[in-house]
């Protein structure tokens, strides 16, 4: 990720060529970031539904490494 962006070389690309296809698919989303807020996490999550995507829950993020708290969102705890 840069600049609050999905990681452009790479990454965006990928999700790019699949996007057309997450419409009724149940999404879990997840990511890591040592800037600013995390903003990329909520456009992420607004294509996939703009996808028809169908999220399980919002996305989840943790600055820098996974916390407990992080952890335990991903786990179900």
């Amino acid at each position: 990720m840069g600049a609050e962006e999905l990681e452009p070389e790479e990454f965006e690309p990928f999700f790019a060529s699949i996007e057309g296809t997450l419409q009724g698919r149940k999404i879990g989303l997840f990511g890591s970031y040592e800037w600013a807020d995390g903003e990329w996490m909520r456009t992420w999550q607004a294509r996939t539904e703009a996808a028809g995507g169908i999220m399980i829950a919002d996305g989840v993020t943790a600055y820098g490494y996974p916390d407990s708290e992080a952890l335990s969102v991903s786990d179900g705890r």
